[in-house]
């Protein structure tokens, strides 16, 4: 399986927005051309087994493109601490 980036992800999704579903391959790949999409975007649909698509997710699914799982969030960071008080100088 390939890894993709949510970037990856969210092209094929939105070249692919405006299709009705279910979808053949040779659909995904006129509808794609008619959007004017990347030829990275072409490639990867003309790689697709031949079938049905249910969904943009089934696509995804099939070209073997996962979004990165999110990185790890780092602590919060600190409450602000006050200033400590003046204090009378000796």
């Amino acid at each position: 399986m390939r890894r993709g980036t949510a970037a990856d992800v969210q092209r094929v999704r939105h070249v692919l927005s405006g299709l009705a579903f279910p979808a053949a391959k040779w659909q995904l790949i006129i509808h794609a051309e008619e959007y004017g999409a990347d030829a990275a975007t072409r490639t990867d649909l003309w790689a697709l087994p031949t079938g049905t698509y249910d969904s943009a997710a089934a696509v995804v699914a099939a070209m073997g493109l996962t979004a990165a799982p999110p990185r790890r969030s780092f602590r919060s960071a600190p409450p602000a601490q006050a200033a400590a008080r003046d204090l009378p100088r000796r």
